[in-house]
């Protein structure tokens, strides 16, 4: 029994004296006190320094914090990949000591800091903000758990903390730098330029987000294109670091780059030099540089013709600068005199204005929609990129050029004067007039025309198929509204006759309350869809083949004015129905050939149909039967084919 006892002292007497001698330097550390749960306490605050040393491989990391941003400074000058940096100075700030002891009781362990790999460490790391400097030494890892050792600054005290500091300070430097070549956001850039080899530049500027091209010479730029292209460069990115340090930049193309591609905003200037292909086989993999830098990278220019034909990829085709949407007049001439003139009065209705010897103008009432489509296609007019042409034809063209295009005196022109340009919210002071001047079809395409504005010197090459949508003729801006009737004018008789047999299809009267309303309300008032010609004529052509009018149409209108009954009577000759959107008009009343609107096409159909006898096949149509020759009639003789 006493022996036991004995033993259980014993066992006891050794496990106090294992505590003392070998868990006590650490345990005795245990109790740590506030800003000591991190190893770094308050050193780990505000850092805008920090170097990895790693004593192995003998190379060195420097991160240092610009106004902007984190910037590697070694090996070689470099933006750094921010959530990388982030990541190690999160590790820092939140480095949770495990176990700290101090140094000088590592000897009465008879233990040495090289066994805590300390003498040296494995990776030094320097940090501080503010100037001051702080290094600390990082170990190797603990024998148990997933932990390393770290030597305080002073080096007073060995910290037991998690492995997943050395993870983030072991981070490979392609990690640790950003692959973006440039810095600027989209929405700060000012203005950016390219310059080829030939030296052949193109300088892109910004004005209340307004693009324009300075050089190689001043026009308005294609805002959509610019920002497309300039939001690719912005993403360029480098593959990898070829040569911190070069020893001959002509070995990489780079001592006269083949392209310069430089971005500027009001905080930065950012330059991109590119050298030679990689590759003979991929011309699109290319050395690289940023100007004032050594370092050669690799990267993927895909885009490349792009920005060899950019003074031609960003101009603008749009060739008014003004925004036709809000003209206030429009002329037109030809043989070098006014023809007519089309003018917005101050109710937004449009106007004729007719040149009158005596009276100096004649006023006409205008058609609004036919001014707002007119100037709709103008809006539209742009130079045309063609197998032939880019488009572009001459930026500074002489007197003989200009004749060779039709230009020198155009036989045709358009003024317009608006109050507002294209992509501008707000008004101008005063209207600005700019004149398209119609040039000759081009030689070798048909479809293309020669246009100038006459107030800036630049040839284009234009659709003609647009130019042809804009009338140039008088009657087709004259008022839709075929006839002026006063708004509470009724309809007192309507007839429809078929001129082919003099048939009567229609003959009815206020009295008799049977008029068809739906045609009614397509005639109070009249309105037509557009002129065709402004002669009366007896036939027409449809789908290439003239025909006769096929219906007489006549209506009788009555109001009231002071105690005093009006009425006015008028006949509209009618095209056969189509079966389609397409039904003509003509007014021996208003000289003219005109087009319906739909409305009055789905009334008058839904009358004329209903009245038609149409031929019935006698027998369902059979495929395996042969088709009737060509001389063969089988229209009923007591009908009319439509």
């Amino acid at each position: 029994m006493r022996l036991k006892i004995t033993l259980t002292l014993l066992i006891i007497l050794l496990g106090l004296l294992t505590y003392i001698f070998y868990i006590d330097p650490w345990s005795s550390r245990l109790q740590l006190e506030g800003e000591d749960d991190n190893a770094l306490a308050s050193l780990a605050v505000d850092i805008d320094y920090l170097r990895i040393y790693d004593n192995a491989k003998n190379r060195a990391l420097t991160l240092e914090k610009t106004e902007n941003d984190w910037m590697l400074t070694e090996p070689f000058l470099w933006q750094a990949n921010t959530f990388a940096v982030e990541r190690i100075l999160t590790q820092l700030q939140f480095l949770d000591t495990k176990v700290t002891f101090a140094v000088d009781r590592i000897d009465q362990t008879g233990s040495s800091l090289a066994e805590y790999g300390l003498a040296p460490p494995s990776l030094t790391l320097e940090f501080g903000s503010s100037g001051s400097r702080y290094s600390i030494g990082i170990g190797k890892a603990t024998d148990l758990g997933n932990h390393l050792y770290l030597i305080s600054f002073d080096k007073t005290k060995i910290h037991v903390v998690d492995r997943s500091l050395l993870d983030s300070l072991s981070i490979d430097i392609e990690s640790l730098r950003s692959p973006r070549i440039f810095r600027s956001n989209i929405f700060e850039v000012d203005s950016w330029n390219l310059q080829l080899q030939d030296n052949l530049r193109t300088r892109v500027t910004k004005n209340e987000n307004i693009w324009t091209i300075e050089t190689p010479i001043n026009t308005r730029a294609d805002s959509i294109e610019v920002n497309t292209l300039l939001g690719k460069l912005l993403e360029l990115k480098s593959l990898r670091v070829l040569q911190p340090t070069p020893a001959d930049l002509r070995l990489y193309g780079l001592q006269q780059p083949s392209l310069r591609i430089a971005i500027e905003s009001d905080q930065s200037r950012e330059a991109l030099e590119v050298g030679n292909p990689i590759s003979p086989t991929d011309p699109l993999i290319r050395y690289g540089k940023l100007e004032n830098r050594n370092t050669v990278f690799e990267i993927e220019l895909d885009y490349l013709p792009e920005l060899e034909k950019a003074q031609t990829n960003l101009r603008d085709r749009r060739i008014f600068e003004i925004d036709t949407a809000y003209a206030t007049s429009v002329s037109f001439e030809k043989g070098g005199s006014e023809s007519f003139s089309l003018q917005k009065l101050e109710t937004d209705e449009w106007e004729i204005l007719i040149p009158d010897e005596e009276q100096g103008f004649m006023r006409e009432k205008g058609s609004n929609e036919a001014v707002k489509d007119a100037l709709d296609w103008l809006n539209k007019v742009k130079a045309i990129a063609s197998p032939i042409s880019s488009g572009f034809v001459h930026d500074a063209p002489t007197a003989a050029d200009l004749e060779t295009y039709g230009l020198e005196v155009p036989e045709y022109s358009i003024h317009i004067a608006s109050g507002r340009l294209k992509d501008r919210t707000e008004e101008s002071k005063t209207p600005k007039v700019e004149t398209l001047l119609f040039g000759d079809l081009h030689s070798g395409d048909r479809t293309l025309r020669y246009v100038k504005l006459a107030e800036s010197d630049f040839v284009y090459l234009v659709s003609n198929d647009i130019l042809e949508m804009v009338p140039d003729v008088l009657f087709q801006y004259q008022s839709r509204r075929l006839y002026e009737i006063p708004g509470d004018a009724t309809i007192n008789k309507l007839s429809i006759t078929r001129l082919s047999n003099e048939e009567t299809l229609l003959d009815t009267s206020i009295e008799d309350s049977n008029l068809p309303l739906e045609l009614v309300d397509s005639l109070t008032p009249l309105e037509v869809k557009s002129y065709l010609f402004d002669q009366y004529t007896s036939n027409v052509s449809i789908a290439g083949k003239r025909q006769s009018w096929a219906y007489l149409m006549s209506v009788t209108f009555q109001w009231a004015s002071a105690d005093t009954g009006h009425s006015k009577s008028v006949e509209l000759y009618v095209s056969e129905l189509t079966g389609g959107p397409l039904l003509l008009g003509g007014s021996i009343d208003r000289n003219s050939v005109f087009e319906f609107r739909q409305p009055f096409i789905d009334g008058f159909s839904s009358v004329v149909f209903d009245r038609i006898k149409r031929p019935v096949p006698e027998e369902p149509f059979d495929s395996d039967l042969p088709l009737p020759s060509g001389g063969e009639e089988h229209a009923s003789p007591d009908t009319e084919q439509q």
